[in-house]
């Protein structure tokens, strides 16, 4: 017969459910606080603008707090500078007294509006006549531009969550042919989600096409980066550790992904954040690739590469530490034994 649950027993498993429901409900709170402060109440903090204009305009430009000024030569080198990515916006002011403002929706739909904003406002005053050109608009079946950053965010539960049940399932990694067969579990697994994505959001959907193997590379090398580094830190720190890297992940990264809100109006906590974090270079990666020809990639493809090679590298170290520690127990645990095994030994001896 079974026995009953001592009162000792009910009291400690009472405690256990409280402070596992008062942990989620403090992860509740800090989703919808990162959420809200970034989203909630979008502000122009830096927004930087390619400008093409007589030195009086120029200085006027200046004089806006919020923008940072690139000084070109004429029309066409202004405009460039958008579709390089190297401005945010262009202001181009032509011999008719017209201004040309150049934006790019698919660098994110807030940044262009601020930018159609701010450009008007000065030419407003300025008694110029205006006219928005986008060099670079989304698709029609992504009119917001948010597509690439919702992939992304669910590609990051997708590679965290399975890169935790990886490690659970398989245990710890002590032999280097098991990391190997880790590391093509992971790059397998983010190959199926890449490519499960990428068959919705381009050949479903339609509202990231014309580019289908760039998109799933740059998935795949996303999952890897996530998946890759909360493996790492797994190896290295214990799960507790990988468990506070998805939490940040999780509540900060999302956040400053610089999706639904671009990095020129989040808050200076999150912007920061922005080039850091896997998902802001995931989504930028995924912007330049679709809507900018490959501009503007390097920087976030470097950033995701060294989050991988970083979680690669901890596992790596984590796995020779367990080697090296075992053979070295071995090598003393033989030092213990006879130099002859017992049914050797001479009955004399």
């Amino acid at each position: 017969m079974a026995r009953h649950a001592t009162p000792e027993t009910r009291s400690s498993g009472i405690r256990t459910l409280v402070l596992a429901l008062l942990a989620l409900t403090a992860f509740v709170v800090a989703m919808v606080a990162s959420y809200s402060g970034a989203f909630a109440r979008p502000a122009l903090h830096h927004l930087t603008v390619a400008v093409a204009a007589p030195p009086q305009v120029v200085d006027a430009i200046r004089g806006q707090d919020a923008l940072a000024v690139n000084v070109v030569g004429d029309g066409a080198a202004a405009r460039q500078q958008v579709l390089d990515r190297s401005a945010d916006t262009a202001f181009v002011v032509t011999p008719t007294g017209e201004m040309k403002v150049y934006v790019a929706s698919g660098g994110g739909r807030s940044v262009a509006t601020a930018a159609e904003n701010v450009g008007g406002e000065i030419a407003s005053r300025a008694g110029f006549s205006t006219s928005i050109e986008d060099v670079a608009p989304t698709s029609a079946a992504d009119p917001s531009g948010t597509v690439e950053f919702y992939a992304i965010i669910f590609i990051s539960i997708g590679a965290s969550v399975g890169a935790t049940l990886f490690g659970y399932l398989m245990g710890r990694v002590h032999r280097p042919a098991t990391f190997l067969l880790r590391t093509c579990s992971l790059a397998g697994y983010s190959a199926l989600l890449a490519g499960v994505v990428t068959l919705y959001v381009d050949g479903i959907l339609g509202a990231l096409p014309g580019h289908t193997v760039a998109v799933f590379g740059a998935l795949w090398l996303y999952s890897m980066a996530v998946a890759g580094a909360v493996t790492g830190v797994a190896a290295a720190f214990g799960t507790a550790a990988s468990a506070l890297l998805t939490l940040f992940l999780v509540v900060v990264g999302n956040a400053a992904a610089a999706g639904p809100v671009g990095r020129p109006l989040l808050s200076p906590f999150y912007a920061t954040f922005t080039s850091i974090v896997p998902q802001g270079s995931g989504v930028a990666l995924l912007r330049s690739i679709q809507y900018f020809d490959g501009n503007g990639a390097w920087t976030p493809l470097a950033t995701l590469l060294v989050w991988g090679a970083a979680g690669a590298l901890l596992a790596a170290i984590a796995t020779a530490s367990r080697v090296n520690y075992a053979a070295t127990y071995d090598r003393f645990a033989d030092r213990d034994r006879p130099l002859l095994r017992p049914r050797l030994l001479s009955p004399t001896d």
